[in-house]
């Protein structure tokens, strides 16, 4: 399987937000932490980004933003004292439908004439908590896309229309349809060259030519016994070459990511239970259930069976 497309079966997106939010005159949003992917586009006008810790940045029309489990932060556009409006409430009371293609209730407004106008789309990605933790080692907390380097993204914007008219309309069907819109504009976010460079894990990996054809081989057949060797071969590089290759582009060690991975896998499978440990455990490459319960032990902290029960007793 293709490693891009496994990333986001593991992942699983589950729901998406989608706001249009208007600023005139001076004005200031704050918007609470939150967990997954917070995205947002300038559509016309300008305004600051500020998050604590990251300073403060410009935003243009055109700009995309792209924030990782994000700590609280804000936006603001003038250059005159407003009262800031928090979105906190919104986000806890707010059902995904109401969220949807609408804008919020309290917006900043101003009663004079001509004043400047920005407004932006913005959106939230949240994840099955079984493997949301990939999506964070894979981007960095931050990203931000001029305009200029986002001519190339125009699929993403044709993408949000359209998840915007699906989410607006009533046609059978809508639930699946606004699902398979929302994996399609997660590939895309995930298919940005600035953001793939931003950081080392598997997307640089398949930036790489050697290194990506062993992580399609890799990927392709994670039940395979692998080692260091066999992936090199696959990369057609030296093993010490690889080795070192990959763990400069990728970020950890061609073993280290491989029993990562298996145990993302795994988790996932135990979890949805589509398969019983042995089923698992072959299926992640184990030659038993007793050396993948082993594995799995050292790698998440708790046995299988374990992991089963409190994930269940959590989601209840």
């Amino acid at each position: 399987m293709d490693p891009l497309t496994q990333l986001v079966e593991l992942l699983r997106p589950r729901s998406f937000l989608r706001k249009d939010l208007i600023g005139r005159g001076s004005w200031e949003w704050r918007f609470p932490a939150v967990s997954g992917v917070v995205f947002g586009r300038a559509i016309s006008g300008r305004c600051r980004f500020e998050l604590p810790g990251m300073g403060e940045r410009d935003v243009e029309q055109g700009d995309y933003l792209l924030l990782t489990n994000p700590a609280p932060w804000s936006l603001r556009g003038g250059t005159g004292k407003t009262v800031p409006v928090d979105f906190a409430t919104a986000y806890a009371t707010m059902t995904t439908d109401e969220l949807v293609g609408k804008e919020p209730q309290r917006q900043p407004t101003s009663e004079r004439m001509g004043e400047d106008v920005t407004r932006m789309v913005a959106g939230h990605f949240e994840f099955d908590p079984v493997n949301a933790g990939l999506l964070a080692s894979l981007l960095s907390p931050v990203i931000h896309l001029p305009a200029a380097r986002c001519g190339e993204r125009d699929l993403l914007t044709r993408v949000l229309d359209m998840i915007d008219a699906e989410a607006s309309s009533q046609q059978p069907g809508r639930q699946i349809v606004l699902s398979r819109l929302l994996e399609i504009m997660l590939v895309e976010l995930l298919r940005t060259p600035q953001l793939v460079a931003s950081r080392r894990g598997m997307l640089n990996g398949l930036t790489d030519p050697p290194v990506a054809a062993a992580l399609r081989a890799f990927h392709s057949n994670i039940h395979k016994h692998w080692s260091v060797a066999s992936m090199a071969e696959q990369a057609h590089l030296s093993r010490s070459a690889f080795s070192e290759r990959f763990a400069t582009v990728v970020g950890q060690p061609p073993m280290t990511y491989a029993l990562n991975w298996r145990m993302a896998v795994a988790r996932d499978a135990l979890i949805t239970g589509r398969k019983n440990i042995e089923q698992v455990a072959t299926a992640t490459g184990y030659g038993s259930a007793s050396a993948f319960s082993i594995a799995f032990s050292r790698t998440v902290g708790v046995s299988p069976a374990r992991y089963v029960r409190e994930s269940l007793a959590a989601n209840k």
